[in-house]
């Protein structure tokens, strides 16, 4: 058996384990740990939270991002003088078995989505969704000089998340991996006051709590 069945198997049991069990599972005890963390939940990512995302871009000077209407709208300035205005509509995610995992969000007007600026500021946003679906198991401190790389598909910006460095090194070490792999995304909704975000675990969706 892959060390990705061993993890699927240990999660999938972990999920589908009533919370009065959940305590008596038996796995490594870190991973457990980490695995409990997840377990039975859907994960917000408000809005000051992206906007501390947007704000950790080295070129921003002053940001604010506010969700409603399924739409995250961001307000940048930069140290320059210069500002970007502009809306982004999360499209969905794509996570392919040991293949790309990747998220799309389209911007408006369309203009903003040509400013190389627009793709640094959804890179943050997507890093935060990875380090929210993925955290326990990324390891060490953010390095902002370190960014995922976003790719513009006319209006539409797609980033993978195995770009983020966190991600990328945690891909390195074959455990980690696996978890990561048996983890995906299954939707995100934007409401007012961020954004939600429901993961699947091997196929096999986390219950919400």
């Amino acid at each position: 058996m892959s060390r990705l069945d061993v993890v699927k198997s240990l999660l999938r049991s972990a999920a589908r384990a009533p919370g009065t069990q959940l305590a008596r599972w038996r796995a490594p005890s870190k991973l457990r740990e980490r695995v409990m963390r997840m377990i039975g939940r859907r994960l917000w990512l408000s809005d000051g939270k992206l906007t501390a995302a947007v704000a950790r871009v080295p070129e921003v000077a002053a940001a604010t991002v506010s969700s409603a209407y399924g739409k995250l709208r961001v307000d940048a300035s930069f140290h320059d003088g210069t500002s970007l205005l502009f809306a982004l509509t999360p499209l969905g995610s794509a996570f392919a078995p040991r293949g790309a995992k990747e998220l799309s969000l389209r911007a408006e007007p369309e203009s903003a989505a040509l400013n190389p600026r627009c793709g640094d500021i959804v890179a943050a946003i997507a890093t935060e969704v990875a380090h929210a679906l993925w955290g326990p198991f990324l390891r060490g401190p953010r390095d902002a000089s370190r960014r995922a790389l976003a790719h513009r598909h006319g209006d539409v910006l797609v980033v993978d998340l195995r770009s983020v460095p966190a991600v990328r090194a945690a891909l390195g070490q074959p455990l980690l991996a696996a978890a990561i792999e048996a983890l995906s995304l299954r939707s995100i909704e934007v409401n007012a006051g961020g954004m939600r975000l429901a993961p699947s675990l091997a196929g096999i969706d986390v219950p919400s709590g």
